[in-house]
C-alpha cells in the first residue's frame, strides 16, 4: 500500500506541474474518440467524413470549454443526419435542444459525463457512467449521463433503421417520416430500461457515498454495481433482449475497477485514525467526525559526503 500511495502523490505532482499540457491532450484524445465514433458509425456526409477535418476539430476541441465539444458533436450529428434525411435531422435538431435546455439550465459543468457516456455505451461499457458520477458529481451530475444516454440509443436508432429512412419515398407523408425517425426514441423499450437503472445506479451511489459512515465510497460503489447489474440483466431476460449479458458482465467490472480507483485518487482514507470531536457555541451543539486521510510523503534523497582513502571525497546517495 505504501509503493501505492507514492505513486499517487508522484502522480499528482507530476499532474499539478505539467497539467497546462496534459488538460489539452486528454481532451484532444476524447475529442479524437468522439469524432471518430460519430464518423465511423453514422457517417452520412462525406465531406465532413475525413481525417484532416476530424483532427481539426479535435484540436479546436483541446484549446476549447468542455461544451465546445458538445457543440461540435452535435453539429456533426446533425449534418450527418441532415444527409441521411431531412426529417431526422428535424428530430434530432428537437431533441438536443430539449437537452440542452435541461442540460445547460442544471448541469452546465458535467459536460465530462454527457461525452463519455455515449462512448462507453458504444464499447459496452455502460454501467462505469453512473457510478463515476455519482462517486465524483453532485446530484444533478446524472442528468448529463442521461442526456448522453438518450442521445446514443436515437443514433443507434437511426444507424439500424438508416436504409429504410433513405429510401423512403419523395412523396410519403412528411408525418410518416417523422413518425419512422421517432422510433428510435419512443418505442425503445431497452432504451427505458438504461434510462431508469442509471438513474437509480447514481442516485444510489451518490446518496451512499455521502453517509457518515466508515468506507461509505466502498459500500457505494459495491451497492450501486449490484443494483446496477441485478436490474440490467432481470431487464433483458423480461424484455428477450439477447447478446447484451457478456457486455453487461464486462461493463460491470470495468465500472468496479474505475470505482476502486477513483476512491484511491480522491477518497483514500485511514478509518483507524478516525477521530470524533464535540464542541459547542452559544446556539448548537457540533458533532464532528474527522478521518484523516492516507498520506506518504515522497522520499527525498540525501547526499553525504565523506572522506575516502587517498585524500579524494565520495558521495553517497540514500
Amino acid at each position: 500500500m505504501t509503493d501505492l500511495l507514492e505513486i499517487k502523490e508522484k502522480l499528482k505532482s507530476f499532474y499539478g506541474k505539467y497539467d497546462i499540457y496534459l488538460i489539452p491532450l486528454f481532451k484532444f484524445i476524447m475529442a479524437l474518440c468522439v469524432f471518430s465514433v460519430i464518423n465511423g458509425n453514422i457517417g452520412y456526409m462525406e465531406r465532413i467524413n475525413s481525417l484532416p477535418i476530424t483532427l481539426a476539430l479535435a484540436l479546436a476541441c483541446a484549446i476549447l470549454p468542455m461544451n465546445v465539444m458538445i457543440l461540435l458533436s452535435c453539429l456533426m450529428i446533425l449534418l450527418h443526419l441532415y444527409a441521411l434525411a431531412l426529417e431526422v435531422a428535424v428530430v434530432g435538431l428537437a431533441l438536443f435542444l430539449l437537452m440542452a435546455c435541461l442540460y445547460f439550465r442544471f448541469a452546465p459543468k458535467d459536460g465530462i459525463y454527457a461525452i463519455l457516456t455515449p462512448l462507453c455505451l458504444h464499447f459496452n461499457l455502460g454501467p462505469v457512467m453512473p457510478v463515476a458520477a455519482g462517486l465524483k458529481g453532485n446530484v444533478c451530475s446524472v442528468l448529463s449521463v442521461l442526456c448522453g444516454t438518450v442521445i446514443w440509443y436515437f443514433l443507434d436508432g437511426v444507424k439500424q433503421n438508416a436504409q429504410a429512412l433513405a429510401n423512403s419515398s419523395e412523396d410519403a407523408a412528411f408525418t410518416a417520416k417523422f413518425t419512422a425517425a421517432l422510433h428510435p426514441v419512443i418505442d425503445n423499450k431497452e432504451l427505458y430500461l438504461v434510462f431508469f437503472t442509471f438513474l437509480l445506479t447514481a442516485a444510489m451511489v451518490f446518496i451512499i457515498r455521502r453517509l457518515s459512515i466508515d468506507y461509505a465510497w466502498t459500500i457505494a460503489v459495491l451497492i450501486g454495481g449490484l443494483v446496477n447489474f441485478i436490474i440490467l440483466f432481470a431487464g433483458y431476460m423480461l424484455l428477450d433482449i439477447t447478446g447484451k449479458t457478456v457486455g453487461l458482465i464486462i461493463g460491470s467490472l470495468v465500472s468496479l475497477g474505475v470505482a476502486l480507483l477513483l476512491e484511491f485518487l480522491f477518497f483514500n482514507l485511514d478509518y483507524s485514525r478516525t477521530e470524533r470531536v464535540q464542541f459547542e457555541d452559544d446556539e448548537y451543539y457540533y458533532y464532528v467526525k474527522a478521518v484523516p486521510k492516507m498520506y506518504v510523503a515522497e522520499k527525498e534523497k540525501q547526499v553525504k559526503t565523506f572522506a575516502a582513502k587517498g585524500g579524494g571525497h565520495r558521495k553517497e546517495v540514500k
